[in-house]
């Protein structure tokens, strides 16, 4: 067999399920969020290098593993899954003798291999404890090295938590935090807006540990200036009300940063890792973001951003990669930004863990792609094809003209995951430029009708 060399443990829903099994009402609206999050588990075949076991909540469709190892040349990657499929995954795979003791034989069978996730959490430290009391020999890649590491993972991503860790690093260089308050309830929240609205500004609302917009309220300037102070009570009542996400105290009220939506579609990223040796800086990238905070997607190329915002977010990334680091931190994290139209670049949020740009990362360095020298990349994680859902071997079928490599070019579509239960997939679209992608995009929305 093989040797393999990493096991990925795909625990997208599960970084979230304080959040996902918040009491609602909208019980049909929770069960859409779990399938999303663990449909993007999926992505889990592009983390890292070849050669790796990846373990979902439930099988990733065999026609598209096979489809996408065979045009990107993976050789050796193995799914599995628990029988019982769990918000969970960790707990899942803990319950489940016959998949733990695969994963227990394939770590045997590899001497030194290395294990990560998603993101740390306390089910997956629970799994660990449990995978090394088996007497096996394996390296984590993304744990702390303190006595409490998921008190850390949670501080660094939270909204709150990261303000206080790296408020002594900025401003800096045009890099800077937006003015905020760290607010513990509806109390605070209606002391801040004031100040922001009294000064002609703006504001955001945000609960602490949200994710791909879930949890945010972005207030425009024209938008908070029109608001009727007298019931602003009753504005943040109606919010409160609107989503049970906002139970999640504490909040963050910040200034709206207004995007210059020509520099990465206004809000890039910066994603790196730390490890033992150090901290060492990925990528930076656009992020495409609804008008309500929404995380649609990203694009990685050579003319998505000017060089001094391309620095600027080196030089963030280094300076907050450097002090996660000293505290402890180990792992992938990435830092979220907007691209003022003052010339700024302001820190909105980092998350310590994987994110939306990962699995697009990994396909890159597999393929050794050079993004210095053209070549422009979208990727979308919601791209709804239809209104049925249809089979991996007929969406497969309807985009073959487009998959990834097309006449053997370094241009295409690649999909990243197909659920079985909604009539949504994910998509990479790599082409020679911006104009290109944009091109094999709109072919793939013809290809089924999709949006």
């Amino acid at each position: 067999m093989p040797k393999i060399k990493n096991i990925f443990f795909a625990n997208t829903a599960e970084t979230f399920a304080s959040l996902l099994e918040s009491e609602t009402s909208d019980k049909n609206a929770q069960q859409e969020r779990i399938r999303y999050e663990n449909d993007l588990s999926q992505r889990a075949q592009f983390w890292g290098e070849d050669s790796k076991v990846i373990v979902t909540p439930e099988p990733i469709p065999t026609a598209l593993l096979e489809n996408n190892s065979r045009r990107l040349g993976y050789k050796n990657v193995i799914n599995l899954w628990p029988k019982e499929s769990k918000l969970r995954l960790c707990v899942a795979i803990a319950n489940d003798t016959v998949l733990k003791d695969k994963i227990v034989e394939t770590i045997r069978a590899n001497p030194n291999i290395r294990i990560s996730s998603y993101a740390a959490t306390e089910e997956y430290v629970d799994l660990i404890k449990m995978l090394q009391k088996e007497g096996t020999d394996f390296e984590v890649i993304n744990l702390p090295h303190i006595v409490n590491p998921i008190h850390l993972v949670q501080k660094i991503g939270s909204k709150n938590g990261i303000r206080e860790i790296i408020r002594g690093l900025f401003p800096r260089e045009g890099i800077r935090l937006p003015d905020g308050y760290i607010c513990k309830d509806k109390d605070e929240i209606l002391k801040a807006i004031p100040e922001f609205l009294n000064t002609n500004r703006g504001f955001v609302v945000k609960i602490h540990n949200g994710e791909s917009g879930w949890g945010v309220k972005i207030m425009n300037k024209e938008t908070a200036q029109s608001l009727n102070k007298i019931f602003l009570t009753t504005w943040l009542n109606d919010l409160f009300q609107s989503d049970h996400i906002w139970k999640s105290a504490p909040y963050i009220v910040e200034e709206f940063i207004l995007a210059d939506m020509t520099m990465a579609g206004g809000f890039p990223s910066g994603e790196g890792y730390a490890d033992d040796k150090g901290f060492t800086f990925s990528y930076s990238c656009g992020q495409e973001v609804t008008p309500q905070g929404e995380f649609g997607g990203i694009t990685i190329g050579k003319s998505f951003m000017s060089h001094f915002f391309n620095e600027s977010i080196e030089t963030a990334l280094n300076l907050v990669g450097n002090k996660l680091h000293n505290i402890g931190y180990r792992g992938i994290f990435d830092i979220d930004f907007v691209a003022g139209v003052d010339g700024n670049l302001y820190i909105l949020e980092c998350n310590a863990r994987m994110t939306g740009g990962t699995h697009v990362q990994g396909i890159i360095s597999h393929l050794k792609i050079n993004t210095e020298q053209g070549p422009y990349i979208f990727s979308n994680d919601s791209y709804r094809y239809g209104e049925k859902v249809q089979p991996p071997e007929k969406v497969l079928h309807s985009f073959s003209n487009l998959l990834y490599p097309i006449h053997g070019e370094e241009r295409g579509i690649i999909i990243s995951f197909i659920s079985s239960s909604r009539p949504v997939i994910g998509i990479i679209v790599i082409g020679n430029d911006s104009n290109d992608t944009r091109s094999l995009t709109e072919q793939v929305k013809s290809s089924l009708g999709g949006h």
